[in-house]
């Protein structure tokens, strides 16, 4: 076989992508995914929960209520019985009115912020909470909507191993 035969034959590709059995025609990506920077940009004038709040406002927790509803029905067609934790939790994040305020908390628990959750974030001009803390609320602006899919990018600089194992393993 001679060289150009074998770059030919190399740079084939075939197949699809799917997520969960959906092509990416059924779903929106942009609502699917997201990107965590490595970069820790935030406004220093918020508190950290005002921050997350923020977030999740932008990313539309609290407004899923009609969806769920949907997705209530169509497992109830199908006869599927949801996880009574997971159901309920997610029930309670949709709910109008409750701004993601369940969202916020957890992930200020998952993310060990509830101890500087009051403290304004800082910027070079004020201080503010703490190198790793910053890390750790730059996840969180994240985790905290309804994304699936998380791309991470160098989400452990500035944090020890036991943060960084317990932040991947919370969100498994």
């Amino acid at each position: 076989m001679r060289f150009d035969e074998v770059s030919n034959y190399l740079l084939q590709v075939d197949g699809k992508v799917t997520f969960n059995g959906h092509t990416h025609k059924e779903f929106v990506p942009q609502k699917t995914a997201a990107y965590v920077s490595q970069y820790d940009l935030h406004t220093g004038q918020l508190t950290v929960r005002e921050t997350l709040n923020f977030a999740a406002h932008v990313q539309g927790v609290g407004s899923q209520y009609e969806i769920l509803e949907e997705v209530a029905r169509r497992e109830k067609e199908a006869g599927i019985r949801p996880e009574q934790d997971m159901d309920t939790y997610m029930k309670a994040v949709a709910l109008p009115g409750s701004n993601g305020s369940l969202a916020v908390e957890h992930t200020l628990k998952m993310l060990g912020l509830e101890v500087c959750a009051d403290i304004l974030v800082g910027d070079e001009m004020s201080r503010g909470i703490s190198g790793g803390q910053k890390k750790r609320l730059t996840t969180g602006e994240m985790t905290v909507g309804p994304m699936r899919v998380l791309f991470m990018d160098e989400i452990s600089t500035g944090l020890d191993s036991s943060t960084t194992y317990q932040i991947v393993k919370d969100m498994g």
